[in-house]
């Protein structure tokens, strides 16, 4: 079994060294059983190469149950990964994991399986690793699917083609990880808010935020939310908007819902 994760603040960022934030969403899990069979079973690409790295023979069935969404930036392919490893009684499950991101994503930042690994929030960052951050704001944060598939790899790939004109935007996304740990750990909501709304405006100079990420950002704002984000890769996926109250969390949750779509509030 694995969870899930978000990226809180550094999408992007995160790939070029600079740091991140992620939050764990235990919510949202996945669970793997292995059961021997007689016979060969067929598997998509991505579950029959992490099957491979788990020593998993090909007449072992894989039985997936996950209220994970795939493509929405929420760590489902690590947690498919850890889940797998874990099912299989692998020792090395984090080698596992980050060699499968990496055939899957390409050059992955590392976070994901960092923070699907861990239940606690991380400080991330590809020469430092991961730091646990110790926080609540004892507030509400609502994980808002865009229903779009957004694939990482290739959002990736463009802010890389891109790098030169990107350069500062990626400067401050992973400034505003470094700024905003104070606020975090003081419950300064108004802060960290702050900080997601000058996030997504730069994901937006980076040119991954598909027009249902600000649309979903815009009716969170306009309903209550004090801050709202891209959260992950981008282009589509899911976006994150903060709240102190969780009537307010439900009124935006509503309001969403009746747009077409789907989110989860989870406590921060």
């Amino acid at each position: 079994m694995a969870h899930a994760k978000a990226i809180f603040f550094g999408e992007h960022a995160l790939v070029y060294g600079k740091k991140g934030i992620s939050i764990p969403l235990n919510q949202m899990k996945i669970n793997v059983k292995l059961n021997k069979t007689d016979t060969t079973q067929e598997r998509d690409e991505i579950i029959d190469y992490i099957a491979k790295e788990c020593g998993i023979s090909n007449t072992t069935e894989i039985k997936i149950t996950s209220s994970i969404p795939l493509g929405r930036g929420l760590g489902s392919s690590a947690a498919l990964s850890v889940a797998i490893a874990r099912a299989n009684s692998c020792k090395n499950i984090k080698e596992i994991a980050d060699k499968c991101e990496k055939f899957i994503h390409g050059n992955p930042s590392g976070i994901d399986v960092s923070q699907v690994l861990s239940d606690k929030p991380l400080l991330f960052s590809k020469e430092e690793g991961a730091q646990e951050l110790d926080f609540t704001l004892d507030a509400y944060l609502l994980i808002i699917d865009t229903g779009i598939v957004g694939i990482t790899k290739h959002a990736v790939e463009r802010v890389r083609k891109n790098y030169e004109q990107n350069k500062r935007a990626i400067e401050e996304l992973g400034n505003i990880s470094l700024e905003v740990i104070e606020p975090l750990k003081n419950k300064d909501i108004e802060k960290v808010a702050s900080y997601m709304n000058k996030a997504h405006i730069l994901l937006n100079e980076l040119s991954v935020c598909h027009p249902a990420n600000n649309e979903v950002v815009e009716i969170s704002k306009k309903n209550g939310a004090i801050g709202a984000k891209l959260t992950g890769g981008g282009d589509g996926g899911c976006c994150i908007a903060l709240t102190p109250e969780q009537n307010t969390a439900k009124k935006i949750q509503k309001k969403l819902k009746e747009k077409g779509y789907s989110s989860w509030i989870v406590t921060l």
